[in-house]
């Protein structure tokens, strides 16, 4: 009996220290890397071609519900640490850039 005891607490033991084990997580990155000094050369007025030479090919071209539209979307999971999420969306008119949504987090100001 008193070595079933004495085995079921060694069991115990090394389980628990077991736990303290960091486990491994793979980072997941998915969609474009969107560089901020890639997104402040779109200008208004820009053709599609140029926008694409700029940025690459979009994650999400136009809809049938909205064909004047480009989105740009970057997903990253690090192992460990924030994620981060990131769209940047490309409005034509007439086959012209005429604005740009970038959901970007304000850049911090040192201070």
């Amino acid at each position: 009996m008193l070595k079933i005891l004495i085995s079921i607490a060694t069991v115990a033991t090394l389980l628990s220290a077991c736990s303290g084990i960091p486990t491994y997580r793979l980072d997941v990155q998915q969609g474009n890397a969107i560089e901020d000094s890639k997104v402040a050369q779109i200008r208004d007025g820009m053709t599609p071609e140029q926008v694409e030479f700029l940025m690459g090919s979009p994650q999400v071209l136009g809809t049938f519900i909205r064909e004047d539209r480009w989105d740009y979307v970057y997903y990253s999971r690090p192992g460990r640490g924030p994620t981060e999420k990131r769209r940047v969306s490309v409005f034509f008119e007439g086959g012209r850039v005429a604005r740009i949504e970038d959901t970007s987090p304000p850049a911090e100001t040192g201070g």
